[in-house]
């Protein structure tokens, strides 16, 4: 517990800086545009900035543990559910952070536009993410080698109902989902792949060499006969 929460931490603290710098960095062009004072405008953009990502991390990171938190129940794993719990994650704290900070800035009237706004941006924000992320690691298994000394696949254990039932949630949801399985099913159907060419190889040349041991057969036949 102690380190998860280190981690959330972790991840406030680097959002909050990063949140912060692009906002400063964003005031500060905007300040030179408008030929105002810079310091001003990038003091302004990055203090709302560092407000809103704050604000927006502290939302995802507890919508996201509330999610994970169930999913022992169904059977399932926090790799076969992220991408999903990411996206419901960004898009309700999107919206609970647009609604609150236009709450603050501009009134109550602001709290409806505020919230889909933000709640829209998080959620587009989070798909390109998590469909740019899933694309990469595709890339990366395409191209990974695979060790023909790689031990043979596990017998697959028959699914409990927890497990029929989360699965049944995962195949209905809008999203991919990340499952490690996947990645190991695959290389295993690389190895196997490897392992039918190894063997027509063998086969094949222990037919070459048959062939030719014959051959050397028949023509020393042929020199031994008067």
């Amino acid at each position: 517990m102690d380190e998860h929460r280190k981690e959330v931490g972790k991840d406030l603290i680097k959002g909050t800086l990063i949140a912060g710098t692009a906002g400063a960095t964003v005031g500060a062009v905007m300040g030179i545009l408008k030929q105002q004072p810079v310091a001003g405008y990038a003091f302004s953009g990055g203090l709302n900035a560092s407000l809103f990502g704050m604000t927006f991390i502290a939302f995802r990171e507890s919508f996201l543990r509330f999610q994970q938190g169930k999913n022992p129940y169904f059977g399932l794993k926090d790799s076969q559910t992220m991408e999903i719990d990411q996206l419901w994650s960004s898009t309700i704290a999107g919206a609970c952070t647009g609604g609150i900070l236009s709450a603050l800035a501009r009134g109550p009237k602001a709290v409806p536009s505020g919230t889909f706004m933000f709640g829209a941006m998080a959620l587009g924000g989070q798909w390109v993410w998590s469909k740019t992320n899933r694309f990469r690691q595709n890339r990366i298994l395409a191209h990974e080698p695979v060790d023909i000394s790689l031990p043979s696949a596990p017998a697959i254990a028959r699914p409990s109902s927890r497990d029929a039932v989360g699965n049944g949630l995962l195949n209905v949801l809008p999203v991919h989902r990340t499952d490690m399985e996947e990645y190991e099913v695959k290389l295993q159907a690389k190895l196997r792949l490897i392992e039918k060419e190894e063997s027509i190889l063998e086969a094949e040349a222990l037919r070459r060499q048959r062939i030719a041991t014959e051959q050397a057969l028949d023509e020393k036949a042929v020199v031994q006969k008067p």
